[in-house]
């Protein structure tokens, strides 16, 4: 049954039949809404408190649906044959770092903060069989303590750390996908330890890019005051030498590289506040977005690419194509690389579940966060990316 209203497009034709749930949002008729409405920025539009009847049961629908387009574009992007699938339901506790390892089909990623782990302190990781859908715990060898961001790049997954206490300071790591041995590649800034990595990025050229950030302070996993405000480092590939390229009094969250290896997205999640810990609206959350000037290791021209439509982004990745993928709330948006604007979102759902990071196949991408994993298949868009 089509489900009709002032404030929805009608879909394209090629998508009644799909097993998706789709909705197209008019933009032109929400530009101009009847009544009383209100919600805050850490609510999707679709949780708009509204005296409208109709537009609420707009509201109520949209809130019912897999994909919610607001630019036709999305459609192609995303296709008609692609499902969204919760495939692992766990606690409500963040989930991040997810890689996916196409040697061997299989999802890494791990739990994150406190609480969980032992007290606190995760030393596994979790594996999850793409064909099967089973999920076992592993530890690398050594242990790999609070992994928060990882990259799959040339069979091998890099990964960094929060560190935890005062036992280990935040690290960039390497691991083999088949023996899980562990190899830290760069744990300090000649002497001084870092904040606690939150995600990292490669270039083409095997380059590392790290946002060093607060939230390892932040949620008591890290015992020290972080040395710097939160940071982006750049770190040579080959002789390990490292430089700050960015700094910021929000905090230096996710990182993305555009296909060509020329433009940087940093989401900047200054909105959340730590000891005590609580979501500051007037905090920063937005995108900025870098030229990489000549061969890397500097950041040029920097400008205000996007803020969400709701909650904060979290992980970000770029698809083969340019289109940016970023983690925000109840699902993940689809962005221009070139207006900024959010073309679409892929939900998961609503509710408590949340979006936080994101892992790429070929044709496919699995979103973790609070709530466990979801599989979104057959996507029409190449994701992956030529390196």
């Amino acid at each position: 049954m089509v489900f009709e209203s002032h404030y929805l497009n009608p879909l394209p034709a090629w998508l009644n039949s799909t097993a998706a749930k789709w909705a197209w949002v008019s933009l032109t008729a929400f530009a101009n809404l009847p009544g009383q409405f209100n919600r805050t920025i850490f609510d999707a539009p679709w949780a708009t408190d509204t005296d409208n009847s109709i537009l609420l049961k707009t509201l109520n629908h949209v809130n019912t649906n897999d994909f919610v387009a607001y630019d036709e574009r999305f459609f192609e992007i995303i296709g008609a044959d692609t499902t969204v699938k919760h495939i692992q339901h766990l606690a409500y506790q963040s989930h991040e770092a997810p890689c996916y390892i196409p040697e061997t089909n299989q999802l890494l990623f791990v739990e994150w903060g406190k609480p969980g782990g032992d007290d606190g302190i995760h030393k596994w990781q979790y594996l999850l069989d793409i064909e099967n859908n089973t999920l076992r715990k592993i530890i690398t060898n050594p242990p790999t303590y609070n992994l928060h961001g990882c990259v799959h790049f040339q069979g091998q997954l890099y990964g960094v750390t929060d560190g935890y206490g005062d036992n280990e300071t935040g690290k960039l790591v390497q691991i083999d996908p088949h023996s899980w041995k562990a190899t830290t590649l760069l744990n300090n800034f000649l002497g001084q330890p870092f904040a606690g990595f939150n995600d990292l990025e490669v270039d083409p050229e095997g380059n590392f890019w790290l946002t060093d950030s607060k939230s390892g302070w932040g949620r008591g996993i890290v015992d020290f005051t972080p040395p710097n405000d939160p940071s982006i480092y750049f770190v040579n590939g080959t002789t390990m030498q490292a430089k700050v390229v960015w700094t910021t009094s929000g905090n230096a969250n996710g990182v993305a590289m555009g296909p060509n290896g020329k433009t940087l997205y940093v989401p900047d999640s200054g909105v959340s506040e730590f000891r005590p810990s609580y979501k500051n609206p007037y905090g920063r959350r937005m995108v900025w977005a870098f030229d990489v000037v000549g061969r890397g290791a500097v950041l040029a021209g920097q400008r205000l690419f996007t803020s969400p439509v709701s909650y904060f982004y979290d992980g970000i990745r770029v698809s083969g194509e340019g289109w940016v993928f970023a983690g925000s709330g109840d699902g993940v948006d689809v962005i221009d690389p070139e207006s900024g604007f959010v073309l679409g979102s892929i939900r998961l759902g609503g509710g408590e579940n949340v979006a936080v990071s994101l892992a790429f196949g070929e044709n496919e991408l699995w979103i973790v966060g609070k709530g466990g994993v979801w599989h979104v298949k057959d996507i029409k868009t190449k994701l992956k990316r030529d390196w």
